[in-house]
């Protein structure tokens, strides 16, 4: 498999390893164009959707938003967590997006202690940053200008986190 980078970091963190970053966009700001447009800038890449994993969902799917739906949510979520360290243990670059954080964090935060993968997380945002080392302000930008900014927050390992 070739594990080089064209284009852009490799989110491992080097050695031809491969790495995840999660996308957030609570509010609309871009995720989505910014996610493909990552994975278009990374080599070997893959583009995840969380919420994919519960569209898959055949018979008994409930909405997400109620409360006795979260074991489905949870179940989804790990699935989606697992699917992204699995494609990173294999050199791959992966762009999960995801629409919620806290409980989104945690269970990747875990599959990233389990692999060894890198876990890279950035809120996408419209508005003055929050503080947030990882909050990106996108009011003034493209999708291709965020893109940017990620990229070479990427490098840096801005959006890096611990366990």
């Amino acid at each position: 498999m070739n594990r080089t980078t064209v284009g852009g970091p490799e989110l491992g963190g080097g050695r031809g390893a491969g790495g995840v970053v999660v996308l957030v966009d609570p509010s609309g700001a871009g995720k989505s164009p910014v996610a493909a447009l990552l994975a278009a800038e990374l080599h070997p890449s893959v583009h995840l959707r969380a919420h994919d994993f519960l569209r898959v969902i055949r018979r008994g799917q409930l909405p997400p938003h109620l409360p006795e739906a979260e074991r489905q949510n949870v179940t989804a979520l790990a699935a989606a967590a697992q699917a992204a360290f699995a494609y990173a243990t294999g050199g791959y670059q992966v762009v999960v997006e995801c629409a919620a954080a806290p409980p989104a964090l945690d269970t990747f935060r875990r599959e990233s202690r389990a692999t060894g993968a890198a876990l890279h997380y950035a809120v996408l945002h419209p508005g003055p940053a929050t503080g947030s080392p990882h909050t990106v302000d996108t009011t003034d930008l493209t999708p291709e200008t965020t893109t940017k900014t990620l990229l070479a927050a990427l490098t840096n390992g801005t959006h890096l986190l611990g366990w």
